[in-house]
């Protein structure tokens, strides 16, 4: 079980795919709009979860999401204790990159942080998050695997 604190801050406005805006009246994309610029003017927000690891997940590495096989990862730096990984995804007009940097500092300790930028020519929006982890207990239990 390992407990896991982020903060993110999220500037600009984010790129909607254009098929998505086609299916929308006037007052939707105005309300979408107006939401979103209402969720990135909040400033940094702190969120803590715990999630019980398995061996399975462990075996397959980071998935880093469900990005639908859009983003190439690349690690430009690792070794047993950090990583350094350039991600570069594209869906529907909308580009996205940027850099994950992971360190074990200890077997029961991990940080890390995310910097991406993505955008569709007209918008963009910056997303950074930071990040700590830390392991709590093991075996989970069954309740916790849920």
């Amino acid at each position: 079980m390992w407990e896991g604190t982020t903060t993110t801050e999220t500037t600009g406005t984010p790129a909607i795919p254009p098929e998505l805006l086609a299916r929308m009246t006037p007052e939707q994309k105005a309300m979408l709009e107006a939401r979103m610029k209402a969720g990135t003017s909040q400033g940094p927000k702190t969120n803590v979860t715990k999630h019980c690891i398995t061996k399975e997940e462990l075996s397959k590495g980071l998935t880093f999401g469900d990005d639908h096989g859009s983003c190439q990862r690349t690690v430009v730096n690792g070794s047993s204790s950090k990583q350094e990984i350039r991600i570069e995804c594209a869906n529907s007009g909308i580009k996205a990159s940027g850099t994950i940097h992971i360190e074990a500092i200890d077997p029961e300790h991990v940080k890390f942080s995310v910097q991406v930028t993505s955008g569709d020519g007209a918008h963009t929006m910056k997303i950074n998050t930071t990040g700590t982890s830390k392991w709590l207990s093991a075996p989970c239990t069954s309740d916790e695997k849920k």
